[in-house]
């Protein structure tokens, strides 16, 4: 992904394994605050999934509406 640089307006492809900053450089074998940034972004979105898959009701909502409409229509032949 690229992320944008906090103090300038370069962009850095970044992995959470690897990063095109020149930060890299200066701490060899340690996460730049880019790499950072981006885990925290992924776990973020990855919880918001997890939470959205939790509590969407809107799957069952449309099971019902379907529901409702079979059995409308199944009562409309009966009249």
């Amino acid at each position: 992904m690229v992320v944008h640089s906090f103090t300038s307006d370069k962009m850095y492809d970044t992995t959470p394994e690897s990063c095109s900053c020149p930060a890299k450089y200066w701490h060899p074998g340690k996460q730049c605050k880019h790499q950072v940034e981006l885990i925290h972004q992924i776990n973020r979105a990855q919880m918001f999934l997890l939470l959205m898959a939790r509590f969407d009701v809107r799957s069952q909502a449309v099971i019902e509406e379907k529901r409702a409409a079979y059995w409308n229509f199944e009562m409309a032949i009966a009249c």
